[in-house]
């Protein structure tokens, strides 16, 4: 729960002194970089359930202790996720229930259910055409452009939508729409963190 350094996410750290080694420590903001370092050092599938501790504010969606399930799968791409986020949804409503649709008392228990349908195939939705559709965004093809960049900043102003630097494409998309891609080639990962050590 303690390490040496605060790494893994861009979040802000508890910070301790641990008097018998005389050495600051911090509490764990995310399992992330040691995940991805077994998968450099070749293993293709790690996960870790645990304990994560960040600095910041609290509200209905956030709180400064918190557990996840946090996983990377070596050349996993987002549609491999997905497919594996449906099979386990489905999967888990249809053990638990017999069936694959659940009633959901949205607001309250004295209100109407709304029935979720865990039915796989999902219906996929595309994030891009989904934002031109339903806001009325006209995001750039070319993601790596400054142009597209420059759109999206703006678009953060138009709908309010703060987003710290560095306001990368990735980043500027993911306050979007909350949802974006992890790097998981272990190639790439291992040059990134070969250029970190020269830094």
């Amino acid at each position: 729960m303690m390490n040496m350094i605060a790494g893994g996410a861009a979040a802000c750290p508890f910070v301790t002194h641990h008097n018998e080694l005389n050495m600051r420590l911090y509490m764990c903001i995310a399992p992330e970089l040691y995940l991805k370092q077994l998968v450099v050092g070749g293993m293709e599938r790690v996960y870790e359930i645990g304990k994560q501790f960040r600095n910041e504010g609290i509200d209905l969606t956030h709180n400064s202790e918190f557990t996840t399930c946090e996983f990377y799968m070596a050349f996993a791409d987002y549609n491999t996720l997905m497919d594996l986020t449906e099979k386990m949804l489905s999967g888990m409503v249809e053990k638990l229930t017999s069936g694959y649709k659940i009633n959901y008392h949205a607001n309250g228990s004295d209100k109407d259910p709304i029935e979720i349908n865990f039915t796989p195939p999902f219906r996929r939705i595309d994030m891009i055409e989904e934002l031109k559709n339903t806001v009325g965004l006209s995001i750039p093809k070319d993601f790596s452009s400054d142009e597209a960049n420059k759109y999206l900043v703006n678009a953060c102003m138009k709908f309010d939508i703060k987003c710290p630097p560095p306001q990368t494409t990735a980043r500027l998309l993911d306050k979007l729409c909350n949802a974006y891609t992890e790097l998981n080639n272990p190639v790439e990962q291992r040059q990134r963190f070969a250029d970190q050590l020269r830094d």
